[in-house]
């Protein structure tokens, strides 16, 4: 009888250890929605990386992040780096961008056509620690680029602008 009553606690104890191993949760995600493979998590940020950073108000939201020393990204709430955007032609979209970093930032809007490079919109300077938003209005179908005034080759991405559905 002191056998099964030992084995019973053995057991008691070790069910109880492995329900509080720690979990593994992927970026973008809360705790209970984890991924059952890494592939199905890899696949869910790529997708989300053209969605995540555009609400269905038009409003895009960016921060700038630091992801190694003095290493930068724009990343949106799933924490897609760079993300890819999808907009509308013809739309005016609110870009709003916080920096919770040490570095000044600037938010620049271009389109490259004949080997030359035009700004279509910019924020204003970016102070550590402060958020700022402007409108900005894409006219035309084609491909936009994004980057930093101050971290062009870390911080930057691409705009696509498709013709409105209606």
């Amino acid at each position: 009888m002191l056998n099964k009553l030992m084995l019973f606690i053995a057991l008691l104890v070790v069910s109880g250890m492995t329900s509080m191993l720690p979990v593994q949760v992927s970026v973008g995600q809360t705790e209970g929605e984890e991924n059952a493979t890494d592939e199905t998590s890899a696949a869910s940020s790529s997708n989300m990386s053209s969605t995540s950073a555009v609400s269905e108000n038009n409003t895009i939201t960016l921060n700038a992040t630091e992801v190694g020393e003095e290493q930068y990204r724009w990343t949106d709430s799933s924490g897609a780096e760079n993300p890819s955007l999808s907009l509308v032609a013809n739309n005016e979209y609110t870009v709003k961008i916080s920096n919770p970093t040490d570095e000044e930032h600037e938010l620049i809007i271009d389109s490259k056509e004949d080997g030359k490079t035009s700004e279509i919109a910019k924020s204003d300077d970016i102070e550590p620690g402060d958020n700022t938003e402007f409108t900005f209005k894409p006219e035309q179908a084609g491909e936009l680029g994004y980057h930093c005034e101050y971290h062009p080759d870390m911080m930057n991405g691409t705009i696509t602008v498709t013709e409105s559905s209606s």
